[in-house]
């Protein structure tokens, strides 16, 4: 299991480093899937994260699609929106970036073609897809439930868990419900055989995360608060919004009402990563209420980093710098420009951690621009890219810094790093665990420095090849680091 400096759980002492939070970065095409149907005219979102099925070699996605109501007078919500039409559709993919929609014939579409014949089966929607879905699982002995999700159940202020053998034909398990409100995550953590939901309901500040696992889909513990906002937020909160109504790059809220500023947590995906939980809390900086019907909230959201060792207790990373933000408008072909909805965890792929998220042009809008019809193609599916294990590294300049590691026992025979140092070096020294004195053959002095950009990377000593002879022996390892960023460690065959 590898180690990572996102806190202080492997850490005794750092001097003269800095811990730094990295972001994923948005490629050049960024927006994945794009809207290109009539049932998908208004925009697409996401919340489950693509599921991986190497039998087919590919990967396999549900979203949420919508479009312009059928009805040709325009109507407003309750909530001070178009009325429209929502459905659940699927895409398939062989390398995670180009991806297919293909025609089912499973759902009878009403609308119209541009030729006036009507869409019928020629579509992608599946009618019992869900949208916390898909967890692919193959070690499921039923066929049945090779794929798993959670759906709001009608008529329910609640989810409950569906299955299904193709990613097609989805079924409720017969289970109570699980209460939440109109948000919620929900992944699978393989190493300990549990499902982690993360519902939405009320506590301090207002929104606010809760927790419930299972090992079996149908047994749920009890619902427990586990995040929410604090007075911390609330000052992060008019600071950014001040940023959206100042900075011309940026869009800004329709409403901006100072007096009803408050920050509260939209949702929060929590996955396992490397013994760690990690948290990507979506925090809503509300601006105001919006007209005409004053239901729903302006603002702006930005995505944090969090992490925990027991789902229970979390520690905000970087002092809550955002880890995934929104998108200037530029030339106005960004989609990102109004709200993100991070997916339930980043997929690995090509050495990199793969974060797909929503992006929402728009959070409110004036009822003359949605009679212009701008809410159309107002949202789509994108990526952004970290490197492996590189959510926070310990920062080095021109003069030597270190970290020392809390007690730990030697597992394998080699000592491998995440490691960018091209243009400095990484030493590593062993050190004894009672007294801190340096281990004849594997001091700093004798260690062979890092000089390289790499995920994986052995260290070395001058005359020790590896840690063959430490095998079993609990030490502390002194990182000395020089112009150069280190991300991980851990130990190897």
């Amino acid at each position: 299991m590898k180690q990572l400096f996102i806190d202080d759980g492997i850490v005794e002492q750092i001097d003269n480093l800095a811990r730094k939070l990295h972001q994923p970065q948005k490629p050049r095409e960024y927006a994945v899937v794009r809207p290109e149907h009539r049932w998908e005219n208004v925009g697409i979102q996401i919340r489950g994260a693509p599921a991986w099925v190497p039998e087919e070699g590919i990967f396999k996605m549900i979203y949420g699609a919508s479009a312009e109501s059928l009805d040709p007078e325009a109507k407003l919500t309750s909530m001070g929106y178009p009325t429209g039409e929502g459905f659940m559709c699927y895409a398939t993919s062989t390398d995670g970036v180009n991806w297919e929609k293909p025609f089912l014939g499973i759902y009878d579409y009403q609308a119209l073609l541009w030729n006036g014949k009507p869409i019928g089966g020629q579509n992608n929607i599946v009618p019992t897809a869900q949208w916390l879905s898909p967890i692919y699982d193959p070690a499921d002995p039923d066929p049945a439930r090779r794929y798993k999700g959670m759906g709001w159940f009608a008529g329910e202020h609640g989810l409950k868990p569906v299955v299904s053998a193709d990613c097609l034909d989805w079924h409720f398990l017969d289970v109570p419900v699980l209460p939440s409100s109109d948000e919620a995550q929900f992944t699978y953590d393989e190493s300990r055989g549990r499902y982690i939901l993360t519902v939405k309901h009320g506590g301090p500040y207002g929104r606010s995360v809760y927790l419930t696992t299972s090992e079996d889909l149908e047994h749920w513990t009890e619902q427990e608060l586990i995040f929410h906002a604090d007075q911390v937020d609330q000052e992060n909160g008019v600071e950014r919004l001040t940023k959206f109504f100042e900075d011309p790059r940026y869009l800004r809220p329709h409403v901006n009402r100072p007096e009803e500023y408050r920050t509260d947590v939209y949702h929060m995906a929590a996955f396992p990563y490397e013994g760690l939980y990690l948290g990507l809390p979506v925090m809503l900086h509300q601006s105001g209420k919006h007209p005409p019907m004053y239901e729903n909230v302006d603002g702006r959201k930005s995505v944090e980093l969090t992490c925990s060792r027991d789902l229970r207790h979390w520690s905000r990373v970087a002092n809550r710098v955002p880890f995934l933000e929104l998108s200037p408008v530029g030339d106005g072909s960004a989609y990102d420009t109004g709200q993100i909805e991070p997916t339930s965890r980043p997929v690995v792929r090509n050495n990199e951690l793969w974060f797909y998220y929503s992006g929402l042009r728009h959070r409110g809008m004036s009822i003359a621009d949605y009679q212009a019809r701008k809410h159309l193609d107002g949202s789509a599916i994108c990526l952004a890219k970290l490197r492996l294990d590189g959510f926070v590294s310990l920062k080095g300049g021109v003069e030597w810094g270190s970290v020392l590691t809390r007690p730990l026992a030697i597992e394998d025979r080699e000592l491998h790093i995440n490691v960018d140092s091209w243009h400095g070096q990484v030493r590593a020294e062993i050190v004894d665990a009672s007294d801190g004195a340096p281990i004849a053959g594997y001091t700093r002095e004798e260690s062979l420095p890092a000089v390289i950009d790499s995920i994986d990377q052995s260290l070395r000593w001058k005359d020790k090849a590896d840690l063959a002879e430490l095998l079993g022996r609990t030490v502390r390892i002194r990182f000395s680091i020089m112009q150069a960023e280190l991300y991980a460690f851990w130990f190897a065959k």
